[in-house]
């Protein structure tokens, strides 16, 4: 007697957490919710690719050729108070006919412009393109934008999903709700980027005109995915 005693005391304190994990699985009325809160947003930053590319037998006068050209386009692109200049990838390989070596080198250098000055980036691409050819042209929203129309469509998704949320409570018969779980997330989705290929040699004493160019609209979407529970006392 005193045996069985002792088992069912050691027992119980091993069953008594496993009440306890089977009584929190167990949840009733709750119910997924998500909605959207959108605006489509005018892009406010111009992005391009410029780039100079010469081929040659030389590699060292081909080389000298493309610095040069590129070094003008960037301490010209240096004129434009308003205009972020990246120098990018630098290339150098040798020309291939029918899977043989031809003897000839090519070399091509890019640069990356970038600004919220429309207007004075496209006429600086005019100027540039008396040397460098545009590779392509796209439109983005800046950081700084994309930021405060997020924060203001999360705080207009938020004021959504808690109307919808007593909503539901009401039609459901329940005198509140409560959030078990809410997931806050955000997408954005603009143009293509423009291509605008020339031809490998550039013609180096004719202007060309400055490129037509339109910004353009994006959408920016916050989505809310979220879990809610009725209350009903």
């Amino acid at each position: 007697m005193q045996k069985t005693k002792l088992f069912l005391l050691l027992l119980l304190p091993l069953m008594a957490p496993l009440v306890g994990v089977a009584d929190d699985r167990l949840s009733y009325d709750r119910i997924s919710l998500n909605v959207i809160a959108s605006e489509e947003v005018d892009n406010d930053t111009l992005t391009a690719i410029l780039y100079y590319q010469r081929q040659g037998r030389n590699t060292s006068e081909v080389a000298d050729r493309v610095n040069q050209v590129v070094g003008w386009g960037v301490e010209r692109a240096k004129q434009e108070p308003d205009v972020k200049i990246q120098t990018l990838d630098y290339q150098t390989h040798p020309v291939y006919q029918n899977g043989k070596l031809t003897g000839i080198w090519r070399v091509r250098q890019s640069i990356r412009l970038q600004s919220k000055d429309v207007a004075g980036l496209s006429t600086l691409l005019g100027d540039l393109q008396e040397k460098l050819a545009i590779q392509h042209i796209g439109y983005q929203l800046s950081a700084d934008k994309r930021r405060q129309v997020e924060d203001e469509l999360t705080k207009t998704a938020i004021t959504r999903f808690k109307q919808k949320a007593g909503l539901v409570a009401q039609q459901f018969d329940a005198n509140d709700f409560r959030i078990v779980s809410l997931n806050i997330s955000s997408s954005g989705s603009g143009g293509r980027p423009m291509p605008m290929m020339r031809a490998m040699d550039v013609m180096e004493s004719k202007m060309a005109a400055a490129p037509a160019l339109e910004a353009g609209e994006q959408m920016v979407r916050i989505g809310i995915d979220g879990v809610i529970e009725l209350v009903r006392e």
